[in-house]
């Protein structure tokens, strides 16, 4: 069967932008694309000729759920192929199996336990921002290994989420160095797509949208532009001015801001530079773990510049709450970590988020905290922590706060906000 491309010009027509993408050998496409630029037509027109390229090719579309799979997708994929070309269609599995042995099958990522074992030539995933990160990266991911398969992934920004990450692997260029300072080969690619970028959309339609949508959401949802969340906490960050290349460096003190949260304990690894700056230079991160295994960590990383660690605790990690009586801070004593520095009572949450945001930028426009780029989870705590609406108390819902809860302890510790008397008269 030769390409649907060639046999059916009219039906599959790309504009210059989705031309870009379908033309592209990498294995690991990603596009991030405004609203209706024409991501779910792409997304139709790669999943037919994969199909029908080679025989016995199995392709999947991933939506976020399987009524969006089907609400999308499922009528225009039809739609698009000639009857001659199918041997049958199941409505209930929406799947379509071609006369050359291949299937095009329809899935929603909700229930991702249904996504495994299987072996992918090609998986497509629509709405990629609306889908949990380990959809991606334990479940589909691992599909593709034995057939060498390739991934389409395909949404609009929400947030600096996992799309993000993917997407940045596509902007390293051909090649890369990883973190052994290996040159590698980039077999990720990726793009950016505003919605004038497509022909198919009125100007006006988009000036009517500038009208009707604040900034930050225009940006987002028809700029194709990454925004930080509304509301956030560490609102002072920016990964623009804070994230880079910050290395451990064996000879400064060492410097642990630590929470006691079982699931996850997280340690914050900071390093004071001579210029009075810190950055942030690891971190340890452990689910369904425990103070003594933390202790196991941090020896296993320092055991060379245990002298030079210095622990700041949660201080709620004083109270005895062990199976021996023993507290938190008890058994990172025992664990050889005796240099602990912590407030006795426990600081005001305001308090320790004010210092933080104060080190990440000053009024004066001074920054003096840094993060290394391989620190994601106390990147992801400062760019999605947030206030519950119309509050100043934290959201914890999503789980992500600990890491800066972590480092919030040492900074306040080390740099408190000192408080301020203004004297004088208004007039």
């Amino acid at each position: 069967m030769s390409s649907l491309l060639t046999v059916a010009p009219n039906t599959f027509t790309l504009h210059k932008g989705q031309s870009k993408v379908f033309n592209d050998p990498r294995r690991v496409r990603v596009v991030v694309a405004g609203r209706r630029w024409g991501k779910t037509q792409l997304a139709r027109i790669l999943a037919v000729q994969a199909a029908a390229a080679k025989p016995k090719q199995l392709i999947w579309y991933v939506a976020p759920t399987y009524g969006m799979a089907r609400g999308i997708m499922w009528d225009e994929i039809k739609d698009s192929i000639p009857a001659k070309w199918i041997r049958s269609v199941n409505e209930t599995r929406l799947t379509i199996r071609l006369v050359n042995g291949s299937r095009i099958v329809l899935k929603g990522a909700d229930k991702p336990d249904s996504l495994r074992g299987v072996a992918l030539n090609l998986v497509i995933i629509d709405e990629a921002q609306d889908i949990e990160p380990d959809t991606w990266f334990k479940v589909l991911y691992p599909t593709l290994t034995s057939t060498r398969g390739k991934a389409i992934i395909i949404g609009t920004p929400k947030a600096y989420n996992w799309l993000y990450d993917v997407y940045m692997k596509g902007q390293r260029g051909e090649t890369y160095r990883d973190s052994k300072g290996r040159l590698r080969r980039n077999d990720h690619k990726s793009w950016q797509f505003p919605t004038i970028t497509s022909p198919f959309i009125p100007v006006e339609e988009i000036a009517a949208a500038r009208q009707n949508l604040d900034e930050k959401s225009f940006r987002q949802e028809f700029e194709a532009s990454f925004e930080t969340m509304s509301g956030r906490v560490y609102y002072a960050f920016d990964r623009n001015q804070h994230v880079g290349d910050y290395a451990f460096n064996p000879h400064l003190p060492i410097w642990v801001g630590q929470d006691f949260n079982i699931d996850p304990m997280s340690s914050v690894i900071m390093q004071p530079q001579d210029n009075g700056e810190v950055w942030i230079v690891g971190e340890a991160i452990l689910f369904g773990s425990s103070t003594a295994e933390v202790c196991t960590e941090l020896d296993r990383r320092f055991f060379k510049q245990q002298k030079q660690v210095i622990i700041f605790p949660d201080p709620a990690g004083a109270q005895r709450g062990h199976g021996r009586g023993e507290s938190d801070l008890d058994i990172l004593r025992q664990g050889g970590f005796r240099k602990l520095q912590y407030k006795r009572k426990h600081p005001p949450v305001s308090d320790r988020v004010n210092a933080v945001n104060r080190m990440l930028k000053a009024a004066d426009g001074t920054i003096k905290l840094r993060v290394d780029r391989g620190c994601k989870h106390t990147i992801s705590a400062f760019e999605q922590t947030i206030y519950k609406p119309g509050s100043r108390e934290v959201d914890k819902s999503a789980g992500v706060e600990h890491p800066a809860d972590a480092l919030g302890y040492c900074i306040d510790f080390k740099f408190p906000v000192r408080k301020i008397k203004v004297l004088g008269v208004s007039v």
